[in-house]
C-alpha cells in the first residue's frame, strides 16, 4: 500500500502540475469571488515555470543532498567487504523488451561504476538491488536488463550476485539484509546517485546495516553555488528530483523506515 501511495503523491506533486494547479485554484477562487486571489493564482502558474526554469532554484536544493556524504577514499575501499549499487539506473523496461535491447537511463552512472569496482576488486562481491519501480511491473526487470548489459560487456554473470525483488529503497535495503546478513564488523560500500544517498543510507542503517561506505555518484551540481542558467529542461529536472528525496525522506520518516 505504501508503494502505490507514494508513486500517487509523486504524480500529484509533480513539478509539470504545480501551473496547473495554480489555474484549478484560480477558476475556484473566481466561482468564490476572491478576485484577488483568482489574480494571484494565475500570476504564480505564469511565475513557476520561469523559476523553475533557472537552474539556480534546483541547484540549491539538490546540492545539501549531494554533498551529505564525501566519494570515499581507496583505503576504504580496500578494507570493505562488498559492493551494493541501488537500481534505478536502467531504461525502459517494455521498451527494452520490445527491442531485446538493454536500455540505461539517466543514473547510469550507477552501473558504470559497479562495473569499475568489480574490475579494480575482483575479490569482493557485488550486488545489484532492485526489481522495478513500477506498480504494476512490464517488460524487463532491472535485473534482466543489468545482465543484458553484463554480458554484452562481456563479463561473467557469475561474478556478479541479483537481489530482484524490490521495489523502493526500504525494500533494497531490508531485501539485502536478508541476501547478505552482514557482521557487525563488516563495511559495505553503498552505490548510489548522490542526491538519493542521505535516504538511502538513512534507510539501510534502520534495516540493521552498519558501517556503511556511501559512494555518491550521478552528481547533478558543483561542490559550491553558482548562479546556474536558464534551461527549462534541466530546471524543472532538477527540482523533479529535490522533491523526489524531500518529500521521500519525510514520507519515509512519518511511516518508520528510517
Amino acid at each position: 500500500m505504501f508503494f502505490i501511495l507514494s508513486k500517487l503523491l509523486a504524480f500529484v506533486l509533480s513539478v509539470h502540475l504545480h501551473s496547473v494547479f495554480c489555474l484549478f485554484s484560480a477558476g475556484v477562487f473566481s466561482l468564490l469571488k476572491a478576485r484577488r486571489l483568482a489574480k494571484a493564482a494565475v500570476f504564480l502558474a505564469v511565475l513557476l515555470p520561469l523559476i523553475y526554469s533557472w537552474t539556480l532554484v534546483g541547484e540549491t536544493l539538490i546540492r545539501p543532498l549531494e554533498n551529505h556524504f564525501d566519494v570515499p577514499s581507496p583505503p576504504q575501499l580496500d578494507d570493505s567487504a562488498g559492493i551494493i549499487i541501488l537500481g534505478g539506473f536502467t531504461g525502459n523496461p517494455v521498451v527494452s523488451q520490445d527491442r531485446k535491447e538493454a536500455l540505461i537511463g539517466s543514473a547510469g552512472e550507477r552501473f558504470i561504476k559497479a562495473v569499475e569496482l568489480a574490475r579494480l576488486h575482483p575479490e569482493k562481491p557485488v550486488w545489484f538491488s532492485g526489481f522495478s519501480a513500477q506498480i504494476r511491473p512490464h517488460g524487463w526487470s532491472e535485473a534482466e536488463i543489468t545482465k543484458t548489459l553484463l554480458v554484452q560487456l562481456g563479463l561473467p554473470l557469475s561474478r556478479f550476485s541479483f537481489e530482484n525483488k524490490s521495489q523502493n529503497t526500504a525494500q533494497n535495503a531490508a531485501f539485502m539484509m536478508n541476501e547478505v546478513r552482514p557482521s557487525a564488523t563488516q563495511s559495505w560500500v553503498l552505490v548510489t546517485s548522490a542526491a538519493h544517498m542521505k535516504r538511502a543510507v538513512a534507510s539501510f542503517e534502520k534495516a540493521g546495516w552498519s558501517g556503511l561506505i556511501p559512494y555518491p555518484v550521478d552528481f547533478q551540481t558543483t561542490a559550491g553555488t553558482s548562479l546556474g542558467e536558464f534551461s527549462p529542461s534541466r530546471g524543472f529536472g532538477l527540482i523533479r528530483a529535490a522533491l523526489h528525496e524531500y518529500i521521500g525522506y519525510l514520507a519515509y520518516k512519518l511511516t518508520g523506515r528510517l
